[in-house]
């Protein structure tokens, strides 16, 4: 019961002056008397937008006679509207009667059909300030009934009641809550239907709401509470629940009901007790027109305000009354499609696997590193490069070792000479204290001599350089220690697994899987799990085990350092188990660590 449209992406081409543009036609711009009655109703109405609380920076009015066109009044320095303003009612057109876009600067350009004077369709427009909703949006369009009045004039009677409706609107929209909305609503409507009466006559208005084909009462004039077993609610019950399952207007026995009707339903009885042979026509109208007017406003808002389980408890019974009900074909092939995909989910048992991050490593790995601190002198390897057993690798600088070793060399010598010399004297202590030099001669420049021999790297077996990329680093100082290059045999490949921690429960050795590798991801290839171990480690911020695996089947062509996925079969179960397990332990964690 609410209209509504679709901001659009971008202005549309303005039409030439002159033709048809969508419904209207657009005129060339001749200087003729404006209707005086126009540009005073268009300000009245702005205003009584402004008293109803929606904050209007201005109207416009456009038809096909020049006389009853109005544009928007936009201040200097302020964004213009006009292009906006041609593009939107242009997209106004009997199946489209609201247009809606925006406005730089957040505003939001209202544009829907209105009925001028002469009986020729127009288009009004109305630029509305944030915030931008459906109750204002609701209130606006309401709001054209005063106007359309005004600008016809027909009566000032017809004027009176659409200024009390916009005003009445103004009281609603003004409550807190949904049920405050409706009592503040039925009490003035009573008292502005009461108007239209004898001075003797009385009236008593109830509203019913309507679900699951019953009806509930809600608010009744002049009453904040009634017992649902009292004799006037039982009596103005059945007279709704008439009009309910009749879906027409009643009026007998002292009663008026009126069905208001959503998209062909009633959703909803107004009950008026008169105690008359029939209501007033003027009554009537008075009735209808703020019923129709009010009504969708107070049970949106009403819906909006129920608690989130009550809301879907009234979801579900709304949707097994469309099932149990005629028609609903759609509604009921679908609740087939769900019924049979959960039974699906639950009843049919598939692979449940376990995935984990894998890289592939070579059988046996090696580790090159600097047998003391030194700098690098000349690099001929990279990683990638094939190797032999002692094939050279790396070369230190050893310029400082070869004058050591120099040095030491003299220093022995001369240590020899001083023992010669003490021995030609038969001098002992002499003789002790030079081969005590002697000995630690000898020692030093041995262990010169053996980081002399160190210092060429080379490859412990056959393989291939994983890593270690020195080429840019010549010169570069090294520590003891450094690992250098890493090199792999060329013998064979291991599958090496990261399973997450909260999946390594159910991981067992002797387990199959398929894993598939970055570079190859069209091809799966079978293994299986030799061993799990407890080393643990953490990979893009999840903590996991490390695990390894044996190729089955034919190797594929592999190089060390690979990466890829890995799948392990750990058993069977259903998918609803498997895709709900991960959020369930997440929940028993959570519950167990803040339970008190």
């Amino acid at each position: 019961m609410s209209a509504a449209g679709q901001l659009p992406d971008a202005a549309e081409p303005a039409t030439p002056q002159g033709a048809e543009a969508g419904h209207e036609t657009v005129l060339p711009p001749e200087a003729v008397a404006q209707a005086a009655e126009l540009q005073p109703a268009l300000s009245a109405w702005r205003q009584r937008l402004g008293a109803a609380g929606l904050v209007c920076h201005g109207v416009a009015l456009h038809s096909a006679d020049a006389a009853w066109c109005a544009a928007f009044e936009r201040p200097e320095g302020q964004v213009a509207v006009d292009e906006v303003w041609l593009e939107a009612r242009g997209r106004v057109s009997p199946d489209s009667p609201v247009a809606l876009a925006r406005v730089a600067g957040g505003e939001l350009l209202v544009a829907t059909q209105l009925m001028l004077p002469d009986g020729r369709p127009g288009t009004v427009g109305a630029l509305l300030a944030p915030p931008h909703n459906d109750r204002n949006l609701q209130l606006l369009l309401l709001s054209l009934g005063w106007l359309q009045l005004t600008l016809s004039a027909a009566s000032l009677a017809h004027n009176q009641r659409a200024a009390t409706l916009l005003q009445l609107l103004g009281h609603v929209g003004a409550q807190r809550g949904a049920r405050a909305a409706a009592q503040d609503w039925i009490n003035r409507t009573a008292a502005w239907a009461r108007a239209q009466l004898p001075a003797q006559a009385m009236l008593a208005l109830s509203l019913f709401e309507c679900r699951f084909e019953r009806v509930h009462w809600w608010v009744a004039a002049d009453t904040s509470h009634a017992e649902a077993g009292s004799p006037a609610v039982m009596a103005a019950s059945e007279v709704a629940q008439r009009a309910l399952v009749e879906s027409r207007q009643l009026d007998e026995g002292g009663y008026w009901a009126l069905p208001l009707l959503e998209q062909g339903e009633v959703v909803a009885v107004l009950v008026a007790q008169h105690g008359q042979a029939a209501l007033p026509e003027l009554a009537r109208l008075v009735l209808g027109t703020s019923a129709t007017a009010a009504e969708p406003l107070l049970r949106h808002w009403r819906e909006t305000q129920r608690p989130w389980l009550a809301y879907t408890w009234l979801a579900l019974r709304r949707g097994l009354a469309r099932l149990r009900g005629p028609g609903d074909l759609a509604w009921k092939a679908g609740a087939l499609a769900l019924l049979l995909g959960l039974l699906a989910l639950v009843l049919v048992p598939v692979d449940d696997r376990v995935t984990a991050n894998m890289v592939i490593e070579g059988r046996t790995r090696q580790l090159v590193t600097m047998p003391y601190e030194g700098f690098i002198r000349e690099v001929m390897v990279r990683p990638g490069d094939r190797v032999q057993r002692q094939q050279l690798l790396l070369r230190l600088d050893d310029r400082e070792l070869q004058l050591e070793a120099a040095k030491l060399r003299g220093d022995r010598d001369q240590a020899a000479g001083k023992l010669r010399q003490a021995m030609a004297e038969r001098d002992a202590p002499a003789v002790a204290l030079s081969g005590a030099e002697l000995q630690g001669a000898e020692g030093q420049l041995a262990l010169v001599e053996a980081k002399l021999a160190r210092a060429s790297l080379v490859a412990p077996l056959d393989g291939l350089v994983v890593s270690g990329d020195w080429v840019q680093q010549i010169g570069a100082p090294l520590e003891l220690g450094k690992e250098v290059f890493e090199i792999a045999s060329a013998d064979g490949y291991r599958v090496v697994l990261h399973i997450p921690e909260h999946d390594i429960a159910r991981v067992r050795n002797g387990q199959r899987g398929v894993l598939r590798l970055a570079g190859q991801p069209q091809q799966g290839h079978d293994f299986e799990l030799s061993r799990i171990t407890a080393t643990a480690s953490v990979q893009d911020g999840a903590n996991g085990f490390r695990a390894e695996a044996a190729w089955l089947g034919v190797t594929p062509a592999l190089s060390p350092g690979m990466q890829g996925v890995a799948k392990i079969s750990v058993g069977r179960a259903n998918l609803l188990t498997i895709w709900t397990r991960s959020s369930a332990d997440w929940l028993r964690m959570k519950l167990w660590t803040y339970w008190i």
